[in-house]
């Protein structure tokens, strides 16, 4: 069992309970889900020892034959087809390359991370899959394999660094973590969300976003040891100067389990008090006591620019996490913190932070009034420049929502948009009808991506009643971000 400051940043594993998502959007991943397995194949090179490549298996109860069979089937489907690479391609490998195999029950997805080294798989049932009524889409499921690993690596940094100093505890410490995060792991019934992978960003007029850019910058100028920072508003992105590569689990983390597990702790605290507080680390910070044990900051491993390379590198930082009225700032430094100066900012941010807050409660409270009560469709905006992702389907007000669209429809979606509208493509325009007669629309415009999905109606069955249906759409709810 481990102790320490080691199971300290582990708390994504509790269950947001905070406003629980309807049950028909989402699947459970483990519901799905044959086997998921991390290997190392250079471990496995020798002749009997092939078990040897198997870092990580789930389930638990598989013989280890038969996890030595799965995982040597995966290298040597990644083996095999590296032969039909051209050298080119080898060049300009992507940072996670990727094999998929459909076979009469399962679908298989595998990654290689870390320059290939390491090699991450699993297999989802076709029964399942339909009993579940799930719209597999395997590039979506890819991301979310993806998204497994960096949520590892945001906490403990690369499989390399553990596997080359004890093996028997790289193997210890995937278990702790994936015993743990793929029980809880949810798929949307909407692959197309999990594709895209972004972040939810809440629009704000030019003086209150101004406000908040003023904030960060006098923060960090106010403490220089902050090197980064990002600020949330509920549930949603204010302003970030951390990697975009880092945005998508920073995000997931904070709004899926740190601010969701705070929330009953907050309402006690602002019974008694309107000032701000640390949502991890020492409850006390009155003292001078070194910040050790339970009082330690969580840790992450997150990416830092290096001027002299011009690259970026994964390096390890203490994170602090201040909340008040709804507004949270997440501050990253590689030095020392210590409780005085979680006092000074403590200071700080108590007061400036709750002005900002409350201003950006005003501006949130004068757009909802602005808002259609009950849309008669359903969208997805995808902006790939800021990861700003937003979507009926994970909106959490409590306004009234068009019905939910067929699995054949969530499918159709995700096909139309690899057949016509490829990522390199800036622009774009697709319309679609279901069997089911919901109409799909697709645009493009500067790379940012609009979905409509149009349920059925007696009125409006012509593309030129959809076409101008959308025009009227996007003109009343999406002109100023998908244009401008």
């Amino acid at each position: 069992m481990f102790s320490g400051t080691f199971g300290n940043p582990l708390y994504f594993f509790a269950t947001n309970t905070s406003h629980l998502t309807q049950a028909e959007m989402w699947v459970r991943l483990s519901d799905i889900l044959e086997f998921f397995f991390v290997a190392h194949p250079a471990s496995g090179r020798k002749e009997g020892e092939e078990h040897q490549r198997i870092m990580y298996f789930y389930p638990k109860g598989d013989t280890l034959d038969r996890q030595t069979e799965i995982t040597g089937f995966a290298e040597a489907v990644v083996n095999f087809t590296d032969n039909f690479v051209s050298p080119r391609d080898q060049a300009e490998k992507p940072e996670f390359p990727f094999r998929t195999v459909s076979t009469q029950k399962s679908d298989h997805v595998y990654i290689q991370v870390e320059e290939c080294e390491f090699l991450i798989g699993l297999a989802l049932s076709k029964i399942q899959n339909a009993a579940a009524e799930y719209s597999l889409f395997l590039p979506a499921i890819q991301n979310v394999l993806i998204g497994a690993y960096k949520m590892f690596r945001l906490f403990f940094g690369e499989f390399s660094s553990f596997s080359k100093k004890n093996s028997h505890k790289f193997k210890e410490r995937l278990e702790y973590f994936f015993g743990r995060y793929l029980p809880l792991l949810k798929l949307h019934r909407m692959p197309l969300l999990d594709y895209l992978n972004g972040a939810a960003f809440l629009p704000l007029n030019g003086p209150t976003y101004l406000n908040v850019v003023s904030l960060s910058s006098e923060l960090l100028e106010e403490f220089p040891v902050i090197q980064k920072v990002l600020i949330l508003y509920q549930d949603k992105v204010l302003y970030y100067t951390i990697s975009r590569r880092d945005l998508p689990s920073l995000f997931r983390y904070l709004t899926q389990s740190l601010l969701p597990m705070s929330i009953g702790d907050e309402l006690d605290y602002q019974s008694r008090s309107t000032h701000g507080r640390y949502l991890r680390g020492p409850s006390d910070i009155t003292t001078d006591e070194p910040l050790v044990g339970d009082d330690a900051l969580p840790t992450v491993h997150i990416y830092n620019y290096n001027e002299k390379e011009d690259t970026e590198e994964l390096v390890k930082y203490q994170m602090m996490v201040y909340r008040s009225l709804n507004a949270t700032v997440c501050m990253f430094t590689t030095q020392d913190v210590t409780r005085k100066l979680m006092r000074n900012i403590d200071s700080y941010l108590g007061s400036e932070l709750s002005k900002v807050a409350s201003q950006i409660g005003d501006c949130v409270l004068a757009q909802n009034t602005d808002t259609l009560s009950t849309p008669d469709f359903h969208y997805i905006y995808y902006n790939p420049a800021s990861l700003s992702l937003t979507s009926s389907f994970t909106d959490s007000t409590d306004a009234p929502k068009a019905p939910l669209p067929p699995p054949e429809v969530n499918k159709l979606v995700c096909t139309s948009l690899k057949s016509f509208l490829p990522d390199a493509d800036e622009f774009g325009e697709c319309f679609a009808k279901s069997e089911s007669d919901w109409w799909i629309v697709l645009k493009k415009v500067n790379s940012r991506l609009l979905c409509l999905l149009l349920p059925p109606t007696s009125s409006q069955q012509s593309l030129a009643d959809i076409q101008t249906r959308t025009l009227g759409i996007i003109k009343t709810h999406f002109e100023a971000i998908f244009f401008n």
